[in-house]
């Protein structure tokens, strides 16, 4: 499984003098100001007290407000202020600020932006239209472990637009295939693209083929829950008796659900087994 880290959400991993040299280097805006040294320790003592403070308080935003006073153009400090907002659930609280580091520094939380507009605040076409944007403007990537093309794949999947999900899921396998030449299919390409890969297929009613997907899933995260789940039902759309045996597999198995990082904050598109579902907690 590939890990493609491009930003970090966990403030703690990080060194406070390496955030600051972040700030600085990461916005070409900030460069151009040359900060006194008065102002240069200011800011460093108001990002430490911020870090300082539990990540949710008011105090933590303060502190970045303070910050932000002196260096109003760094992409990094509104993307510090956003996170935790979105974190808490509070969208439109957050929203503001994030939209003001993707103004200052597109280059680096466009598609973070989108990222956190598909898992987090689901305005899936505003995900699109940004993911879109930074593949024009900088060429496929990676953020939070995945392309840009499977986050517009679980984007369109919400949107109930199957048929342009699986182009996308498509586009995102072969874009993986091209990155990993030697690894294994089912290696090369993430398992999570192999699942919603699968998800477009059982939506379309090609239960072949997503059987064929959820395989290949089932190869790397071996006893995954959902991908379970979504074969047995395709067996059983199929007339295979067999289905329901996979189906109660899953239900077994539903502790193994989607791993990413964020699922302690977001339920996952298709995510079945969470704690908001009563047939999967503990009886």
């Amino acid at each position: 499984m590939k890990k493609y880290i491009i930003l970090l959400l966990v403030i703690s991993s990080c060194n406070l003098s390496d955030k600051k040299e972040d700030m600085v280097k990461g916005d070409k805006k900030v460069e151009k100001k040359v900060l006194s040294g008065i102002d240069s320790m200011h800011v460093r003592e108001y990002i430490e007290k911020s870090f300082q403070s539990p990540m949710h308080s008011l105090e933590h935003q303060q502190y970045l407000d303070s910050a932000l006073a002196i260096v109003p153009e760094s992409a990094w400090l509104w993307q510090q202020k956003a996170m935790p907002l979105y974190k808490a659930r509070k969208y439109q609280l957050g929203k503001p600020f994030l939209d003001k580091a993707v103004e200052y520094a597109p280059e680096k939380y466009l598609d973070y932006s989108g990222f956190m507009r598909c898992i987090f605040s689901k305005d899936y076409i505003k995900s699109i239209s940004e993911f879109m944007r930074a593949k024009k403007e900088f060429g496929d990537g990676y953020v939070m472990d995945h392309t840009y093309n499977f986050y517009i794949g679980l984007d369109y999947l919400q949107l109930n637009k199957f048929s342009k999900a699986k182009e996308f899921l498509l586009l995102s396998k072969e874009q993986q295939f091209k990155d990993f030449p030697n690894d294994p299919p089912q290696e090369s390409c993430h398992y999570l693209d192999w699942y919603y890969l699968g998800i477009a297929d059982f939506e379309l009613g090609n239960y072949n083929e997503a059987i064929a997907s959820f395989d290949m899933s089932l190869m790397v995260y071996e006893n995954f829950a959902e991908a379970l789940y979504f074969k047995g039902r395709s067996m059983t759309k199929l007339g295979n008796e067999e289905g329901g045996e996979w189906e109660k597999k899953a239900f077994e198995n539903a502790d193994n659900t989607i791993n990413e990082d964020n699922v302690i904050y977001e339920i996952y598109p298709y995510q079945l087994f969470h704690k908001l579902n009563e047939s999967v907690r503990p009886k």
